[in-house]
């Protein structure tokens, strides 16, 4: 239905001291090895226009079918290497999959500044991962790099690398696919909560009673071209550490902490009468709620285990934020409640959650059909897959910079914010959102909000400025 296309993951990727760069010689075999351990990087999909959608075994995976290289030419400071790099992910979000029964849906573009490029762009390449998200979540677009950073300082090390590219793997049998989350997650639903919700979701919605809507920019519309844009705003690794200690110092995290900055940008952007108050949303991993049925064999394998909270932020507490003179107090408590209804979400679990509920829709194309025109839940999205962890020897590549974005969400949040970060180093915002649905200049204002409140925390101690 083109509501939403892809996630995708880019890391960047240091050379090592070696100087040897990512070519198609080091990169397939290694490529070869993540692919073939992973089972849900070697299936399609059936019926993907139907409620009978099912994965297919493909017996052949031609990696030059999945991979691109390319090198930007104009790229003589990092951040004009890094507009480059958020309009190639905006560029790979808004491709359609093609042949999917055939073809598993992923793609990886190594992509690179031009030779003449020198500083902290000599001996850079970035690859992008973006994949269908009926296979894999967020995370584990992290997770395939953190197996594909390994298998590359593998390939490092093997003689002869040169002589052992090849493209083409086979593979005659079909493979176990990681369990759906149903079947390993122990869902319990209330009875409260069973009618509740799938009386708001599915009830007629002449007898539900009408819902406040949150600013949420503009309904969703499935005629509007399904283009997304992504924008990058990057802190550095001094600057992360004190966000960190300070965030435990309140009680919260860096995902409470975005959420509370972003709410302040827009609130500060848009006036009273358009936007009384907002709701937003967090994806919550399912990873450590595996029941003992899980298969352990998949514990760390790339799949689909995710779940979601939404947030509200109502009327008088916006407009508190709109009103105080105590920036960073209003900032501090609704990080503090973000993560407060995290932990309360989270020490629930599995109980009475959304996913627990997908097995009384028998129809999910009629289900989003009749999202056309309606407003959409919430009015943006901070999603954080985390922090990269590069392996302790030095003489390999090393990962610099992890960029998360979402593809713009057709029925979902208008503006999302993507986090992932390097151990010790850099925290990433990858900000995404379809275009002529959320305006660009919007968009700079709050990438531009969001390095204000950083920076001169980082000058002052304080979000806000002084009075």
């Amino acid at each position: 239905m083109r509501l939403y296309l892809s996630v995708t993951v880019t890391c960047r990727y240091n050379a090592p001291t070696s100087g040897q760069g990512i070519d198609e010689a080091l990169l397939y075999p290694a490529l070869a090895r993540v692919v073939s351990a992973q089972p849900m990087l070697r299936v399609g999909i059936l019926g993907e226009d139907t409620s009978k959608a099912a994965f297919c075994h493909i017996k052949s995976v031609n990696l030059a079918n999945h991979v691109s290289f390319k090198t930007l030419d104009a790229c003589g400071t990092v951040d004009q290497y890094n507009d480059h790099i958020a309009a190639q992910q905006g560029w790979h979000h808004s491709q359609t999959w093609l042949n999917i029964q055939d073809v598993p849906p992923w793609r990886i573009a190594v992509v690179k500044p031009s030779p003449a490029a020198a500083g902290e762009l000599s001996g850079v390449q970035d690859i992008i991962f973006s994949f269908h998200h009926a296979l894999l979540d967020g995370n584990s677009g992290k997770l395939f790099h953190e197996n594909l950073l390994r298998e590359l300082n593998h390939q490092l090390g093997q003689e002869a690398a040169n002589s052992t590219t090849t493209s083409s793997l086979r593979f005659p049998d079909a493979p176990q696919l990681p369990e759906a989350q149903d079947q390993i997650i122990a869902f319990q639903n209330s009875p409260l909560y069973l009618v509740k919700t799938l009386w708001d979701e599915l009830g007629p919605s002449v007898l539900r009673a009408k819902k406040h809507v949150p600013w949420h920019s503009k309904p969703s519309g499935f005629s509007i071209p399904y283009v997304t844009l992504t924008k990058a705003v990057d802190f550095q690794g001094p600057v992360v550490a004190k966000l960190l200690a300070v965030c435990r110092q309140h009680g919260t995290t860096i995902t409470g902490l975005f959420h509370a900055l972003a709410a302040a940008s827009f609130a500060s952007r848009l006036p009273a009468s358009e936007a009384p108050f907002f709701a937003a949303t967090t994806p919550i991993s399912l990873r450590p709620f595996l029941g003992p049925a899980a298969n352990p064999e998949f514990k760390q394998s790339l799949r689909v285990l995710v779940s979601s909270h939404e947030h509200e932020f109502p009327a008088p507490l916006v407009a508190h934020l709109r009103g105080s003179k105590d920036t960073d107090q209003s900032i501090w408590e609704i990080a503090q409640r973000v993560k407060n209804e995290l932990n309360r979400k989270v020490a629930s679990m599995p109980r009475d959650d959304i996913n627990g509920l997908m097995k009384y829709n028998s129809d999910w194309i009629g289900f989003f059909k009749k999202k056309d025109g309606q407003p959409r839940p919430d009015s943006w999205e901070v999603s954080n897959i985390g922090v990269f962890k590069n392996a302790s020897e030095e003489t390999g590549f090393a990962v610099s910079r992890v960029y998360f974005t979402n593809g713009a969400m057709v029925t979902g949040s208008p503006v999302a914010l993507g986090l992932g970060s390097v151990a010790g180093g850099l925290l990433s915002v990858g900000i995404s959102w379809q275009e002529s649905v959320v305006g660009q200049e919007f968009v700079d204002g709050l990438a531009g909000d969001l390095t204000e409140f950083v920076t001169r925390f980082d000058e002052t101690g304080k979000f806000g400025p002084q009075h």
